[in-house]
C-alpha cells in the first residue's frame, strides 16, 4: 500500500520537508517535466540518454505534485523513490502504476553499472508509462489544483 507524503515524511531521515505551497514552482516543475518528455522522444539521441530523461520527466512531475501538496523534496538518500511513492499516492494510481514507474527508475539507475544498454522495446515501454503518468498528473491538477495552475501561470 502506497504511503502519502505526510506518512513518508514521518519516517526517520525522510527526504521530505514541509513547505508552503508555491504555485509558480509547482507549474515550473510541471513545465520542465514536459520538456524532458520532448527530449526523451528525440530519436537522434541515444537510448540510454532518452531513458535517463524519461525518468527525469517522471521525477520532475512528482516534484511538482509534492510542491502542490506542500512538500519540498531534498536530495537526501532515497528521494527519488520517496517522491514517486508520495505522488502515486496523491494521484491514487495504485501499486501497479507505482511498480511500472519504479522499473523505469531502476532502468535509469543501470547507467551506473558496466555494460548499460537500453533496448528499443524497453524505451518504447518506458515512454508509454511516462506519457500515461504525465496525463494522470495533468488530470489531477485539473481536478484538484486548477486554481494553483492558474496562479502559477499568471505573470
Amino acid at each position: 500500500m502506497l504511503k502519502s507524503f505526510r506518512e513518508l515524511a514521518a519516517q526517520p531521515d525522510a527526504p521530505l520537508r514541509p513547505l508552503a505551497v508555491n504555485a509558480r514552482d509547482a507549474v515550473q516543475w510541471l513545465a520542465q517535466s514536459q520538456i524532458k518528455l520532448q527530449d526523451a522522444r528525440q530519436p537522434l539521441i541515444s537510448n540510454g540518454t532518452r531513458m535517463d530523461v524519461s525518468w527525469d520527466a517522471v521525477l520532475l512531475a512528482c516534484m511538482s505534485v509534492a510542491c502542490a501538496e506542500g512538500w519540498r523534496v531534498t536530495s537526501d538518500r532515497g528521494h527519488h523513490v520517496v517522491v514517486l511513492e508520495g505522488a502515486c499516492h496523491a494521484l491514487a494510481l495504485g501499486d501497479v502504476r507505482f511498480d511500472e514507474l519504479d522499473i523505469l527508475r531502476d532502468w535509469r539507475n543501470r547507467k551506473y553499472r558496466a555494460g548499460f544498454t537500453v533496448e528499443d522495446s524497453e524505451l518504447e515501454e518506458a515512454l508509454e508509462w511516462v506519457i500515461a503518468f504525465l496525463s494522470d498528473v495533468a488530470r489531477w491538477y485539473e481536478s484538484e489544483h486548477r486554481e494553483l495552475l492558474r496562479r502559477g501561470l499568471a505573470p
